[in-house]
């Protein structure tokens, strides 16, 4: 699915099939008038895109306040349903349990109980194949072990000046270059 520039929670929401959704938790845990402040501070929260490989998706504040939400186009519109709603659980959480502060407990209590509300497993990580392979596709070979003689890859070099010993053997991992 394509990442559209100025995209919000409500504008994804809706092309995603959302909203509804993310309503009818807000009113099975709040009182109405709350609810509705609740929504009225995250429809318009921006949905930006993230490069990250290794998560789905993020919440992201500032001194305290919600800045945006950050998700991975490159997976299943299933997945980003589950992904976006996700982290509406961190933002619903954070706006009600820790308003003004920065966010703490990121998958505690509290936020399992808003992930239940919105329909979604409570769990913290999520599995996308297309992102694991393009993972291993950029691997490179960093460094190898003196006494295996074993490759090591990474997409980043090793930090210089820093010994490394390799857990399989108990080698001295050597960078290379």
């Amino acid at each position: 699915m394509p990442h559209h520039p100025a995209e919000t929670v409500e504008s994804l929401g809706t092309r995603l099939g959302i909203l509804d959704q993310l309503q009818a938790g807000l009113a099975g845990l709040l009182p109405e008038r709350q609810s509705r402040r609740l929504l009225d501070r995250l429809l318009p929260l921006p949905v930006r895109p993230s490069y990250a490989l290794r998560s789905l998706g993020s919440y992201v504040t500032r001194a305290g306040e919600p800045c945006c939400i950050r998700l991975q186009f490159r997976q299943s519109a299933e997945q980003q349903r589950e992904t976006l709603l996700h982290e509406l659980a961190h933002a619903c959480d954070h706006l009600v349990n820790q308003p003004g502060q920065s966010y703490r407990r990121a998958h505690g209590p509290e936020w399992k109980t808003w992930a239940i509300a919105l329909g979604i497993d409570p769990q913290r990580t999520g599995h996308c194949p297309e992102l694991e392979r393009l993972q291993r596709q950029r691997l490179k070979p960093v460094a190898f072990c003196q006494r295996c003689g074993i490759e090591i890859q990474r997409l980043r070099r090793l930090p210089a000046k820093r010994i490394y010993i390799h857990p399989g053997c108990g080698g001295r991992i050597v960078p290379l270059g």
